[in-house]
């Protein structure tokens, strides 16, 4: 064994021994090069070939690069040895994290965490060779923070061992028999056996001598019969019993999922309809002097990623321990229900005495009081107050909307070195090495929508909501050419052919028109589609012009004639929820016309023979819609990309089917995808995310990542004087609005967690950089910025008390550090809570602060802690959801969760539950909550999109404001003053509304 901190190879100082096997050491260490924490197998070999062999498939190995696989960072042979450095995640491997957890992981979970490392395996069976699993180990899967499971590659490398292990499958305790698919199906089995029981299988080995393997509804009664049934079915001892492919496995797993309610597709469609922009609001008093609307004030520079920094997801987390009930505790149990029943019998015999004597009680049975008719009674304090809130509240109107531009579609010229941008109702032109932005177009009335260059990248045609015309621009001279007006609505696709002579438009009138772009004249306009129309694209020859649409069909159309070829025929599986065809999106021909893809909002990419429309594949993988712009083929031919509203571009082989990779930066919805000109490049879009994506394809790597809009506003704080509104974005980006001027600055590089940033007093804000550090910055520019110390862990959330005296700080390992605000001196560390750190919240006096975690996610905890004493928290359950929201008002705690209820509990009164609503199932769940400065008006937004206004103090709903339209609402906050309300919506940016007549 290395010895605990020694040096190896120069770079890697050793600070843990893991394991240790008779063919295998495993080690933690530092790569002292760039501070990185690293996991290192050392592999003894007997001779030189068998050490030329497990350096083989290390470099193998180090190609591959996906997320769920801990990437092969080096690898190098000291004395016989080979030693294998792979990525350290932080967390802790297969039998650590089962046993830390308690129980078994709920299903929905594990069939989540299962998924990932299939898609994983899938990946290294496709390569050439396959790279083979073989011999698990619990030592070859480490969670991570977010709370899932990373194969490391050591296991590929090595060779089958000769000890017992319940991941190994039966065939391979023969040493004359080799790895396979069908052995790994075994060992991912193993692995999905283990989460769902708390228990790991008994070994295959013991099996066939008769031992029994109990099956997993017997170990624990929670989980499913489908899921009982895939997973016995990964662990048939013959292996053609087995699932035969890993595609093959993770279908039926998709099945489980869905048979378990889990939903499929986005919540809303990519369109939206464009929201009217309200009047801005009379300014109130002037403002302290602050940066002005151009400056930036930056965080601090990041140093080298980390990763830890890089994880900003939950983790794993130990559910304590129930202990049975002692036998005293049952006595007394006992005891007591024997005195509750004999005082339940005393008090029957008095109630039976008086009603037999006819005792003078009010209201009671055969007395004469009962039989006089009641007096209606006069109205008191509380239904006034009643009936004037809710005439209050009926008079809250809306104001002003706080958006930017939406980031649209995006594209590379033909040549590469353009990349066209559309950013609300204009086109920005952006170099695209640089991303500097070289010429913008504006002209459209409504935001673009698509975006397409001519073959010889002279010329960007555009076409955009609300606006029915497609715009032609010239690229190098920078000024619009023609517009082409026929359509009815707006426009929905567009497409050159490979000539550039003609151009095809779909639109919303549900008609595709063919265009003479020379002579900007109407060739050919071509009907059938009987719903909106998704892509449309020319085959390489131009001869025919395939079509999408949500009516569920692809079609096949004739460009000299303008029609439809009727030998072409495709209907996509039909939706069961509505008994009709799930909508057609992206399509796209393959590079020699041989091969249509098309995508659905079912997740699924069909690949269609291009002559008579026969579906050769369904492509699955996607949990979200693929889009219309999210099916393309490599200029070179070899892949085949998709992009969904799941965040993910998928990448596959047009002749196997096969899936190749999976580039998934952060999860946020893409719009999306255009293939680079070399192959060897993907730039995506997000409008979420506010920003463009560019991925290396070979390495899955992210290459290049910009920030055009903020995207979406996923929380609002107000300063102290209600001047300023601080809008954080999903990206980070942080937008501060100056409410009595209208102007705003940015500050860049936040975490984009929760809950990032908040006021520290009117002019000053306390922020996680994107980095990890806490950091108080003046919004004057007046002081430098303050970097926080004292905490260790990843920051996750923040918050600072109601009178700003305090600074409050969640991490991943559940908890929480607290600083003056005045002197930014370090005051103390409160743990207790069990799990990364999803919100804070003080209470209005500042006597107790609440934070929750969601792991796990479906039986959340709540812990509150006494922040003058400290010491062990309270903790609080009940929620079967992950929480969405956490307030305080008063001693009353509000939480809100997923699983649609609202708790409201007196954390002075040993959390007595006050009261508890629940949401209307069509509504989903509330996702964010506000109470009024007066207390009398509790506000709440939905995911739903809906605006709910309750009475405070019992949970009366009063009012509810529709704004679906604008998606989810996902934050709101009430001005110190009450009488302001701010909401932030998914897709509409930030409404405000009057609440002046509440006060």
């Amino acid at each position: 064994m290395l010895a605990i901190d020694s040096l190896l190879n120069e770079h890697y100082r050793i600070t843990v021994a893991l394991a240790a096997y008779p063919d295998a050491e495993l080690y933690r260490a530092i790569d002292q090069r760039f501070s990185l924490r690293v996991l290192i197998s050392a592999l003894p070999q007997p001779d030189r070939t068998a050490l030329e062999d497990v350096l083989r498939l290390a470099r193998e190995l180090a190609q591959i690069q996906m997320p769920g696989f801990l990437a092969l960072r080096d690898y190098f042979v000291i004395d016989q040895v080979c030693y294998l450095v792979a990525d350290d995640p932080g967390g802790t491997d297969l039998e650590r994290f089962a046993r830390e957890r308690g129980s078994p992981l709920p299903e929905s979970e594990t069939l989540a965490i299962v998924e990932r490392l299939l898609l994983v395996v899938e990946r290294l069976h496709q390569h050439q060779p396959p790279l083979l699993l073989g011999d698990l180990r619990t030592c070859d899967l480490w969670s991570s923070p977010e709370g899932s499971l990373n194969l490391a590659p050591f296991a590929c490398a090595r060779h089958i061992g000769t000890e017992v292990t319940p991941y190994r499958a039966p065939e391979l305790y023969d040493h004359s028999v080799e790895p396979s698919q069908v052995s790994d199906i075994y060992a991912i089995g193993a692995v999905l056996y283990h989460l769902l029981t708390g228990w790991p299988p008994t070994p295959a080995h013991q099996r066939q001598a008769g031992v029994p393997l109990n099956a997993p509804r017997a170990l624990n009664p929670q989980v499913s019969m489908l899921a009982e049934q895939l997973t016995l079915r990964a662990l048939e001892l013959k292996p053609a019993n087995r699932y035969q492919r890993v595609s093959e496995m993770r279908s039926a797993l998709e099945t489980v999922r869905l048979m378990a309610g889990r939903p499929m597709g986005a919540t809303a469609p990519i369109e939206k309809p464009a929201a009217p922009v309200m009047a801005t609001p009379t300014p109130p008093a002037p403002a302290p002097t602050y940066a002005t609307a151009t400056s930036v004030a930056t965080l601090p520079p990041a140093p080298p990623p980390t990763p830890v920094a890089s994880s900003v997801g939950s983790a794993p987390v130990a559910a304590p321990s129930r202990p049975l009930i002692s036998t005293s505790c049952l006595l007394a149990i006992v005891a007591g229900l024997a005195v509750i029943a004999l005082g339940v019998c005393v008090l029957l015999a008095i109630l039976i005495g008086l009603y037999l004597t006819n005792a003078s009680l009010p209201g009671w049975p055969g007395n004469a009081l009962a039989t006089r008719p009641t007096n209606v009674p006069l109205p008191t304090t509380e239904t006034v107050s009643k009936a004037d809130l809710l005439q209050q509240v009926a008079a809250i109107t809306q104001t002003a909307q706080l958006r930017e531009d939406d980031l649209g579609a995006a594209t590379y010229s033909p040549d590469g070195s353009l990349i066209a941008v559309a950013v609300g109702q204009t086109i920005q032109l952006r170099d695209a090495t640089s991303l500097t932005i070289q010429t913008t177009f504006s002209g459209h009335k409504g935001e673009v929508s698509s975006l397409v260059f001519s073959p010889d990248g002279a010329i960007l045609a555009s076409g955009a909501q609300d606006d029915p015309v497609v715009r032609l621009w010239d690229v190098r001279k920078g000024r619009e050419l023609a517009q082409l007006a026929g359509h009815e609505d707006w426009i929905r696709s567009l497409a050159f052919s490979a000539d550039g002579r003609l151009l095809a438009s779909g639109s919303a009138d549900r008609t595709i028109r063919i265009w003479d772009v020379e002579k900007r004249q109407v060739v050919a306009v071509l009907r059938g589609h009987t719903d909106l129309l998704g892509n449309v694209a020319f085959s390489p020859d131009g001869q025919r012009l395939a079509s999408a649409s949500r009516d569920g069909t692809a079609r096949l159309w004739d460009v000299e004639s303008g029609r439809q070829i009727e030998t072409f025929r495709f209907s996509a599986p039909v939706n069961p929820e509505t008994n009709t065809p799930f909508w057609l999106t992206g399509i796209a021909f393959s590079a020699d016309g041989r091969q249509i893809a098309v995508g659905s909002i079912n997740g699924s990419v069909y690949l269609l023979d291009a002559a008579t429309g026969n579906e050769q594949r369904e492509l699955r993988g996607h949990d979200g819609w693929v889009v219309i712009r999210g099916v393309a083929y490599s200029p070179d031919g070899r892949l085949l990309a998709s992009a969904s509203l799941d965040g993910s571009v998928r990448l596959w082989s047009p002749v196997s089917g096969a899936e190749r990779g999976v580039l998934q930066q952060r999860g946020l919805r893409l719009l999306g995808l255009s293939w680079h000109p070399d192959s060897t490049r993907i730039l995506a879009s997000s409008d979420m995310g506010g920003n463009l994506v560019v991925w290396d394809v070979d390495s899955s790597q992210v290459v290049q990542s910009f920030q055009v809009t903020q995207g979406v506003v996923t929380g609002v704080r107000y300063g102290p004087d209600g001047k300023l509104l601080v809008a954080s974005g999903a990206n980070g980006a942080v937008r501060v609005h100056m409410l009595d001027t209208g102007r705003t600055f940015s500050l860049d590089g936040g975490a984009a967690t929760a809950q990032y940033i908040d006021f520290i007093s009117d002019s000053e804000v306390v922020a996680i950089s994107e980095a990890g550090e806490i950091v108080a910055i003046d919004l004057t520019n007046r002081r430098p910025n303050e970097q926080l110390s004292g905490m260790n862990g990843f920051p996750l959330n923040l918050t600072v008390s109601s009178d700003r005296s305090m600074i409050a700080v969640g991490n991943e390992q559940g908890e929480v550090y607290l600083w003056e605000t005045a002197s930014r001196k370090f005051l103390r560390r409160l743990s207790g809570l069990g799990g990364p750190v999803y919100s804070l919240t003080f209470s209005k006096d500042d006597a107790y602060l609440a934070a929750i975690t969601n792991q796990p996610a479906d039986s959340p905890k709540i812990a509150v802690w006494d922040v003058t004493r400290g010491g062990q928290p309270q903790i609080l359950q009940g929620h079967n959801g992950p929480i969405t929201s956490l307030i305080f008002f008063d001693n009353l705690l509000f939480s809100a969760s997923s699983d649609g209820s609202l708790r409201v509990r007196d954390v002075t009164r040993k959390n007595t539950e006050v009261f508890q609503l629940n949401v209307p199932e069509e509504r989903g769940w509330l996702t964010s909550l506000t109470i009024s400065p007066d207390g009398r008006l509790l506000v709440a937004g939905t995911i739903s999109g809906h605006l709910m206004f309750y009475q405070r103090d019992n949970g009366t709903l009063l009012r509810e404001i529709d704004l679906s339209n604008a998606g989810a609402v996902l934050a709101v906050a009430i001005n110190p003053d009450g009488s302001q309300l701010a909401v932030s919506t998914r897709d509409e940016g930030i409404v405000l509304f009057d609440l002046t007549s509440l006060r």
